[in-house]
């Protein structure tokens, strides 16, 4: 079913570059679900009051907020409440804090960037500094346990998480999200799957780098021993643009207990550094069974059925290279089960101004289904 839908008024705000650039093309192009939503909230858009930002403006708060004591940190900036409780059964599964969340007068305004080092204990995978996003809600004295989004770079030379940051203006995207919800956005942790070469060991564990355990375990196990987060996959995203986002579709398939939702921008039809010899060769030690077992096609017919997981997909419209992947395999992952929604950027090429506005419009849709945002109206 193919639908245009309306934007939501929300209560307050101006919304950020990308999120002012995602949600004016998808109010414009439209939005393709692809079912399993319910109807009335399934692909809305849910824009703020707002179009008065440029496309260079960055949120700010409708008023200046009281002088306040900054939060105690601990060392590289996370606030000391983001401290987990003592215990694994101490953390709740999931929240619906879109109905329950106060925020305090004393909340900031906006988030905060930091940069992290995430050990690979496990993986024993080489990465360079992860970016850690925190809402204003998770500045606040006493703060929430809230989702987590795994965010992933493209692969090119010189590639990295920065490049959600510089290019995909994530910070102003998060903060924008924010202002309509009342402080609640994700956490957000965005990590080197790359390498400090930007090399492509494509979210598979050999002889390129244990990249899918750094994902899968190191990354995950950090986030939930230095933050207040929630457990359940329903509250976990993985998403990304490009080869990141064939790593959300891979792991978003081949790991539903971690992530139950996806964001997959101009993502490729699997992990590939060539041809299929090459990619065979160096990347599954010439394991032919082991490559085609990580193909996302048979990652989605082994897990089917994902009836509990949420996924976007999307692509530029004058998207030479995967605009012909995303519909493909946005149709796999219906006929798997997942629920879908779609979105072809009008006017758009395989470049970081598509993944910065599909990001943006990826991450609003999730909102309502993580517990974060209100529905969007009928």
């Amino acid at each position: 079913m193919t639908r245009t839908t309306r934007p939501r008024a929300a209560s307050a705000g101006l919304l950020a570059a990308g999120l002012v650039l995602g949600l004016a093309l998808g109010s414009a192009g439209g939005w393709a679900l692809a079912g399993g939503v319910g109807a009335g909230r399934a692909g809305g858009v849910r824009a703020g009051a707002v179009v008065s930002a440029s496309a260079s403006s960055t949120p700010r708060a409708s008023a200046t907020p009281a002088p306040r004591t900054p939060a105690p940190t601990v060392p590289g900036g996370i606030p000391m409440a983001e401290a987990p409780s003592a215990g694994a059964d101490s953390a709740p599964s999931s929240l619906d804090l879109a109905a329950t969340w106060t925020a305090p007068d004393t909340m900031p305004a906006q988030g905060r960037l930091l940069r992290v080092t995430i050990p690979a204990t496990r993986s024993h995978f080489t990465a360079r500094q992860a970016l850690l996003y925190l809402p204003p809600a998770a500045l606040t004295a006493d703060p929430p346990a809230l989702p987590v989004d795994v965010l992933l770079s493209g692969q090119s030379r010189g590639a990295g998480p920065d490049d959600v940051q510089n290019a995909g203006h994530v910070e102003q995207t998060l903060d924008a999200l924010a202002t309509v919800d009342r402080g609640l956005a994700p956490i957000v942790v965005v990590p080197d799957q790359l390498g400090p070469q930007s090399a492509n060991p494509m979210c598979v564990d050999g002889r390129l780098g244990n990249s899918r355990t750094y994902l899968t375990e190191d990354v995950p196990s950090w986030i939930t021993r230095h933050l207040k987060v929630q457990t359940a996959a329903s509250a976990w995203t993985i998403g990304g643009f490009s080869q990141g986002g064939t790593c959300a579709i891979q792991l978003g398939a081949g790991d539903p207990s971690r992530f139950g939702n996806l964001i997959d921008v101009s993502g490729e039809e699997g992990p590939s550094i060539g041809s299929t010899t090459q990619t065979i060769t160096q990347g599954f030690a010439g394991d032919r069974a082991a490559w085609a077992a990580a193909q996302p096609a048979a990652l989605l017919r082994a897990g089917a059925p994902f009836r509990a997981t949420n996924a976007f997909f999307a692509v530029g419209a004058l998207d030479h290279t995967y605009g012909a992947v995303m519909p493909v395999m946005a149709e796999r992952a219906r006929t798997a089960g997942m629920h879908v929604a779609t979105w072809v950027v009008p006017g758009a090429r395989h470049s970081w101004i598509t993944a910065r506005a599909a990001l943006a419009a990826g991450l609003d849709w999730l909102q309502p289904r993580i517990g974060l945002g209100a529905p969007e109206a009928p």
